[in-house]
């Protein structure tokens, strides 16, 4: 049951500071989803989005503020360094003393007293944003003089039910990622699409904010969120579905609607879902880019339950080239007992990809089985408690690794084919 809270209650969305710089800029497409959803509960919602401004923007006074961690597309690599968060949370304090302010994130799902403790906010609310979000504000909207507990558990969203995302709340300009014009590939303006939540594979690396469940929507509502785009002036976008492609028909079904539309769009996805799906389908659909979790030469030799083979990723690149799709493949360095890394052969073997490729420092992060196996290792035995502790294990896993992980990504990030060298400047 819908719980209705006070008329035109003003919430504000925060967003930190990015912890370092990255080729990325994406939107914050959960707080997009949230903020229709409170609107139509007669809310007005404002977003503070703290990578594009410093102030935070003119309005009413604030309700409440919902600090969000950690956005949709950092859910799966969300940080550990929670200092930008903290002092976001610091500062909306400071600003609105009189409103009360909750966690959304993975940070508030994974370890929800370290993240109410260490944040000093008044509560926190598990799962996903966009569902925590609008959960938390039904409920201290509705609450009266009845206390709320500290730390709130929301439902899974209904896919069904999503509306379109309040795209006119967030500054479209600033967010950018891989556009494409003709044959040439730059950093532009980006939307961002979800068809599906959830993935099915067991990488043990991984972080799945949405489950090991597939959730698909209902295209219908998939491509009006396409058209609000595109009428907003967007007219390429990024697919943050981890698979793209896993579901054959229903793909099938995005795909003959995507034909039809104005927008480019990149997609990411796995080198076995390429290799078993007709991928020139995906280019008549506008696909002009496609991430693969080519992660190592050796990856199915570390243990982390990816099982790809080295020629396997040479192989769906190739089909993608023909396709007239680029492609690019998400590296990993610092997996355990990784042959290609304790070599340094993993640098020659990206070279030789005929892809742009981005990189990831493995991190031990809450919420993977890689985590549960080996945290306890580097902190006598037990579980991490604090945020704190948590990077603690990441470090001492680091420092002990028989290569220095940032001269391997030095030597990486030096390739002509890393994505952060190949932008053309565009007019």
């Amino acid at each position: 049951m819908q719980i209705e809270g006070p008329p035109m209650s003003h919430l504000r969305f925060v967003v930190p500071e990015d912890e370092f710089a990255r080729a990325f800029f994406q939107m914050p497409l959960d707080i997009a989803t949230a903020a229709a959803a409170l609107r139509e509960r007669g809310h007005t919602v404002s977003l503070w989005d703290r990578r594009v401004e410093v102030a935070p923007p003119d309005g009413p006074p604030v309700d409440g503020l919902i600090l969000v961690t950690a956005i949709a597309d950092r859910a799966q690599c969300y940080p550990l360094d929670i200092g930008p968060i903290k002092e976001a949370a610091r500062r909306a304090r400071e600003l609105h003393p009189g409103s009360w302010i909750v966690a959304c994130g993975p940070h508030a799902t994974q370890l929800p007293e370290a993240t109410l403790h260490e944040l000093a906010v008044d509560h926190v609310s598990l799962g996903e944003v966009d569902a925590a979000a609008v959960y938390a504000a039904d409920v201290l909207l509705h609450r009266g003089d009845d206390p709320v507990p500290a730390i709130l558990n929301s439902p899974a969203a209904s896919l069904d039910e999503l509306p379109v995302p309040a795209f006119d709340l967030l500054p479209l300009q600033h967010y950018k990622a891989e556009v494409f014009d003709g044959g040439q590939l730059y950093q532009g303006p980006s939307g961002m699409i979800f068809a599906a939540r959830g993935c099915t594979y067991g990488c043990t690396f991984c972080h799945l904010p949405f489950g090991t469940r597939m959730r698909t929507r209902p295209v219908d509502r998939v491509l009006a969120e396409v058209d609000a785009l595109t009428e907003l002036g967007i007219k390429s976008a990024f697919f943050l579905d981890y698979v793209f492609g896993i579901n054959p028909r229903f793909y099938g079904e995005l795909c003959e609607g995507l034909r039809t539309r104005d927008l480019s769009w990149t997609g990411q996805t796995r080198t076995e879902i390429v290799l078993k799906s007709d991928v020139q389908k995906w280019a008549d659909a506008g696909c002009r880019g496609m991430w693969l979790g080519a992660e190592s030469p050796a990856v199915a030799m570390t243990g982390v339950n990816k099982r790809v083979a080295e020629g396997d990723v040479h192989a769906a690149v190739a089909k993608l080239e023909a396709a007239g799709i680029q492609p690019f493949a998400f590296i990993i360095i610092g997996l355990p007992g990784d042959p290609a890394c304790l070599t340094g052969s993993i640098v020659d073997w990206v070279a030789s990809l005929p892809a742009k490729f981005g990189i990831n420092q493995l991190f031990l992060r809450p919420g993977t089985t890689l985590y549960e196996e080996l945290a306890p290792r580097y902190l006598q035995g037990r579980m991490p408690s604090t945020w704190d502790e948590v990077k603690q294990v990441t470090d001492a896993y680091r420092q002990e690794y028989p290569v220095d992980l940032n001269a391997l990504e030095m030597e990486l990030l030096a390739l002509p084919n890393n994505l952060g060298n190949g932008w053309t400047v565009h007019e």
